[in-house]
């Protein structure tokens, strides 16, 4: 058993502030103790350091990192809609080579800015996620595919830990219902993109009669959604006791608005915290809070959303 001592600690689900902590490791990593009390033996001490929870990014897109800011100044279809996007066709054209390394450097990336977990859309099918598995193999990160080919979803869960959906409103509602069963009989994951913006939930209204979020719920099922950018008061509402990972920087590099996270919390939601597609981020959870703080304060004013309801939505949360 290992041992460490650090002066300061953010302990438990409700990330309780505590001095003097002392944590021990069993051999195969896992927390066994956490005291205050010291030990016999303290292997590690870390003075004026606060030990806190690994991070978690409940949503990317880090098959496209290595075309960096290439879709500044395009609209959000014009750069990631689904199949003639910009990202897409960058991504059918790339070398798997290209494609690793870009996945490579995002991961990285993560764990310097002390990111052990992420969840990610992955495209290009059972290909797309076998890539991603090559490329992490020697990369001590958690993660989570979440993988898309709606013509085939057995063979895509024999590789991934759930689906990752672009939207809703691209499949009927027996397609939705065939997944939802699939997966569901795999015990896999089910997330889908949701009212990111104002025309994909028109769209949908159009199409199916209700929004996107609704179909997400009544007919997908869906475990997690992501962005709820423009959902309604009355869909909140709905959510409540799910996840949802919102995207703010990304939401504001694509000028479709920054999601009502302060309703969220107040309605129930677990809200997560997602960098999204590191084409237009960097995969900072850090850089993630500090801009939801400053963009809710702008547009709610001070104390709308406390320091500690921000951190859980990286820790706690998506935990």
């Amino acid at each position: 058993m290992m041992t460490i001592y650090c002066e300061y600690g953010l302990i438990g689900r409700s990330l309780a502030f505590e001095e003097n902590v002392y944590i021990s490791f069993s051999s195969s990593g896992f927390i066994k103790r956490v005291s205050h009390i010291p030990p016999r033996r303290v292997d590690e001490e870390y003075e004026s350091c606060l030990v806190m929870p690994g991070l978690i990014n409940a949503h990317t897109h880090i098959g496209d990192s290595f075309f960096k800011e290439v879709g500044f100044n395009f609209t959000v279809e014009e750069l990631v809609a689904p199949p003639y996007g910009l990202k897409h066709r960058l991504l059918d054209a790339a070398s798997e080579k290209d494609i690793k390394d870009g996945i490579r450097w995002a991961a990285m990336e993560m764990l310097y800015s002390g990111t052990t977990t992420f969840a990610d859309f992955r495209e290009g099918g059972v290909w797309g996620a076998l890539i991603m598995r090559r490329a992490l193999e020697d990369i001590p990160i958690k993660y989570l595919i979440l993988g898309r080919d709606h013509t085939n979803t057995a063979d895509l869960l024999r590789v991934c830990d759930g689906v990752g959906l672009p939207s809703t409103t691209i499949y009927s509602d027996e397609e939705l219902r065939r997944m939802r069963e699939e997966c569901k009989m795999m015990d896999a994951m089910i997330a889908v993109h949701a009212s990111e913006t104002k025309d994909e939930r028109e769209r949908s209204i159009r199409e199916h009669g209700v929004s996107d979020v609704v179909r997400a719920l009544s007919v997908l099922d869906a475990d997690l959604l992501v962005h709820l950018t423009h959902a309604s008061d009355e869909e909140l509402a709905l959510v409540s006791g799910r996840g949802v990972a919102c995207c703010p920087r990304a939401n504001a590099y694509l000028g479709v608005g920054i999601p009502p996270v302060e309703k969220m919390v107040e309605v129930g939601v677990k809200v997560c915290l997602g960098t999204d597609n590191v084409m237009i981020n960097s995969p900072d959870l850090f850089r993630e809070m500090d801009f939801l703080g400053k963009a809710v304060r702008a547009r709610s004013g001070v104390g709308a959303l406390d320091a500690k309801s921000i951190l859980k939505m990286v820790t706690v949360n998506p935990a």
